[in-house]
C-alpha cells in the first residue's frame, strides 16, 4: 500500500510538471514586457510654453495591452534657461496621467496633444511613457524635450508665429501661412497633417500629408503653401505640424488644428 501511495504521489507531481510545462509551451505564461516606440515627441525637440506636445507613440504586446501613463517631470540641473523658477507663479510643470487600453488589442498607437500650461519655468524636461500588459508586466521608455529656449551660449532662436490655416472644404485647397525664423539659418522645412477621431466612411479615406520644402532659405522667411485636399478625404478635425531644421540641424514646431469639411 505505501509502495502506491509513493507511486500515485510520483505520478501526480509528474502531471503537474507537465502540465506546466504544456501551458508554458502553448503561450500560457506571459512573462514579455510590452515594447514602446516613441515616434513623436523627438529627442530635445523645442516647444513653447502655452503651446503644445504632439504623442505619437506605438505600443505592442505578445499578448494583451491593459494601460499606460504619460508622465511628465523637470530635468533642471541648475542652470538659467531665462525664467526663474523663483518668479511668482511659475513652477517646473509636472504632469501624470493613466489611461485604460481597450481589452484584447496587442497593439495601439498614443496618438493625442498635450496643453503646455503659460506660467511655468522653461527648460529641459522628461517625458516618460509607462505601458502595463494584462499580466502586469511593465516597461517604459523616455525622450528628452525643452519646453521654452534655453538663452545660453548653445543658443539656436528659432520660432514659427503668426500661423494662418483655415478650415477647408475636401477637395479644395488648404492655404498655409508662417512667419519663420532661425538665427543659424533655415535648412528645411516641413509641414505634417493627420486627423483625429475620424470616422471614415467605405469611400472616404483618413487623409494624412508629410512634405519637406527645401526652398525657404536665410535667417527670416514667410511660409506660404497651398495643400490640395482629396475629394475623398473624411470630414473632422485635423491637425497641422509645421517644422524648421536650422543650418546647425536643430529642430523647432508648431501646431494648429483646423477641420475639413
Amino acid at each position: 500500500m505505501k509502495n502506491y501511495k509513493i507511486v500515485t504521489l510520483i505520478a501526480l507531481v509528474s502531471l503537474f510538471f507537465t502540465s506546466c510545462s504544456s501551458d508554458d509551451d502553448n503561450g500560457g505564461l506571459d512573462n514579455q514586457a510590452p515594447v514602446i516606440t516613441i515616434n513623436e515627441p523627438t529627442l530635445e525637440e523645442v516647444f513653447n510654453v502655452g503651446g503644445e506636445v504632439h504623442l505619437d507613440i506605438d505600443v505592442e504586446d505578445d499578448k494583451e495591452l491593459a494601460s499606460y501613463k504619460i508622465d511628465i517631470h523637470n530635468n533642471f540641473d541648475g542652470h538659467d534657461h531665462g525664467r526663474s523658477t523663483s518668479a511668482a507663479n511659475v513652477e517646473p510643470w509636472s504632469f501624470s496621467q493613466s489611461f485604460d487600453i481597450e481589452a484584447g488589442l496587442t497593439s495601439f498607437n498614443i496618438h493625442d496633444h498635450l496643453e503646455i500650461p503659460q506660467n511655468i519655468a522653461e527648460g529641459e524636461y522628461h517625458l516618460g511613457i509607462f505601458v502595463v500588459d494584462a499580466a502586469g508586466n511593465q516597461s517604459e521608455a523616455f525622450v528628452e524635450i525643452m519646453v521654452g529656449e534655453a538663452h545660453g551660449d548653445d543658443d539656436h532662436e528659432m520660432s514659427i508665429t503668426n500661423i494662418s490655416v483655415a478650415n477647408v472644404v475636401a477637395g479644395e485647397t488648404l492655404e498655409a501661412h508662417a512667419d519663420l525664423q532661425a538665427e543659424h539659418g533655415i535648412q528645411t522645412v516641413s509641414i505634417e497633417i493627420h486627423g483625429h477621431d475620424l470616422t471614415p466612411t467605405a469611400d472616404q479615406i483618413a487623409w494624412e500629408f508629410d512634405q519637406n520644402y527645401t526652398s525657404y532659405t536665410g535667417t527670416t522667411a514667410e511660409l506660404h503653401e497651398d495643400i490640395s485636399v482629396p475629394a475623398n478625404a473624411a470630414p473632422g478635425d485635423y491637425h497641422m505640424t509645421i517644422v524648421i531644421i536650422d543650418e546647425d540641424g536643430n529642430s523647432h514646431a508648431e501646431g494648429v488644428h483646423f477641420e475639413v469639411l
